[in-house]
């Protein structure tokens, strides 16, 4: 009786303590004392081809070759689905290549397994891990810039070619709307016709809303083919910033310390007059710029050569408002981006009869070389010279943040 019941629990460890599994050619496990393991892991995508990666942890008692299989069903094996493979029998990291363009379906999920076919025929399969093919070309919605209240520069990067096939799009632009799921036949839309390479773009969009948030596409159509971007967003300028003053202009991002241009709540005033003298009579400034973002330097080196108290850049810098300091006298290009916002939304200037000055803007942008500086015609929109030895006209700080 001892004996029997000592063979009935040895069969029975026996049985319970066998290690791994391995499928047939059909994907049936079966489990058997020192199977091989392997792990798949996550395709990558790049040049047209997919690279399928696993890692055998355990040769097992052995094996002779090893792959990927994968299909658009779960649980594919090498009959039933594609398959790639080598000749080897090491264990660790490995990686085999699949071509796009012949081996998937567009916009497609898939299912692959890593395997190993043991010595005697046995199939040894990995977990299931999913993917999706790309279409067949992206487009990547890059960035809004230069966003004024009623304008903003949309752009977008290179067209990406999934695979080798030709392409030839016909049409590429950018939909907009005031509220999300935006398409070409729902939103507005800018474009390029007759497109005739992949290379990047960009285009203005005009007659926004002010202070507005607006949900965006890049798209490319190859005739009846439309391809999208992921949907973005970006908000026109003309919120009321924290000195109280409007939120002109917005360039899209934070570079070099700052993203915003913020205008002050009213023009400079100096001994109850707003008319301002730019300062340094007689004296040449010279290496002031006319470029956006170029105010905050230009105002310091307008300081630091000139003495005079009421000179327009040291109101600017020393100017404050609801608690908010840190202003400076604007750039050219900064000027005439508070031009570009105003116009149509709020006024900066009149055009009186008797008194042009009042229409009048000074700029940091000096004349090289010369006693002149560039103003800004508030009314009609346009930068010229004026002699700063003799003139007053009005000053408007700016900050930014």
């Amino acid at each position: 009786m001892k004996k029997l019941l000592f063979l009935f629990l040895s069969l029975t460890l026996a049985s319970c303590g066998s290690d791994g599994g391995r499928d047939d050619e059909n994907g049936t496990t079966n489990n058997v004392n020192a199977s091989p393991k392997v792990v798949t892991g996550k395709p990558t995508f790049s040049n047209a081809q997919f690279k399928f990666a696993g890692t055998v942890t355990s040769s097992g008692s052995g094996y002779s070759r090893r792959g990927f299989c994968w299909a658009k069903n779960i649980n594919p094996t090498v009959i039933n689905s594609k398959m790639i493979e080598e000749y080897t029998n090491t264990t660790g990291d490995y990686q085999l290549v699949a071509t796009y363009s012949t081996d998937f379906e567009k916009s497609t999920t898939y299912y692959v397994r890593a395997y190993v076919a043991t010595n005697n025929g046995d199939i040894i399969y990995g977990d299931n891990v999913t993917f999706v093919t790309p279409a067949k070309m992206d487009i990547t919605f890059k960035i809004a810039k230069a966003i004024y209240t009623t304008s903003a520069t949309l752009s977008t990067d290179d067209i990406a070619v999934n695979y080798l096939e030709a392409f030839y799009p016909d049409e590429k632009g950018f939909c907009y709307r005031t509220s999300a799921g935006v398409n070409i036949s729902n939103g507005q839309i800018i474009k390029i016709s007759n497109p005739n390479n992949y290379s990047a773009y960009e285009l203005e969009a005009t007659a926004l809303l002010p202070n507005t948030t607006y949900y965006v596409r890049s798209y490319v159509k190859e005739g009846a083919q439309i391809y999208y971007s992921d949907e973005k967003t970006f908000k026109t300028a003309g919120a009321i910033g924290a000195s109280g003053g409007y939120v002109f202009y917005d360039k899209g991002e934070f570079t070099d310390g700052w993203r915003y241009l913020e205008a002050a709540p009213a023009n400079l005033t100096y001994n109850g007059s707003d008319k301002i003298k730019w300062g340094c009579t007689f004296n040449i400034i010279n290496q002031t710029q006319a470029v956006m973002g170029s105010g905050p330097a230009n105002t310091t080196r307008i300081i630091s050569q000139c003495s005079d108290a009421n000179c327009a850049a040291r109101l600017c810098a020393n100017y404050t408002v609801n608690g908010i300091g840190n202003w400076f006298l604007p750039s050219e290009e900064e000027l005439m981006a508070f031009y570009k916002s105003a116009k149509n939304v709020y006024n900066i200037a009149s055009n009186p009869w008797n008194d042009v000055s009042q229409k009048y803007y000074w700029s940091s942008t000096e004349i090289p070389g010369g006693n002149s500086a560039r103003i800004l015609d508030g009314y009609a929109g346009y930068m010229w010279e004026y002699n700063k030895d003799y003139n007053m006209v009005r000053v408007r700080p700016f900050r930014r943040f």
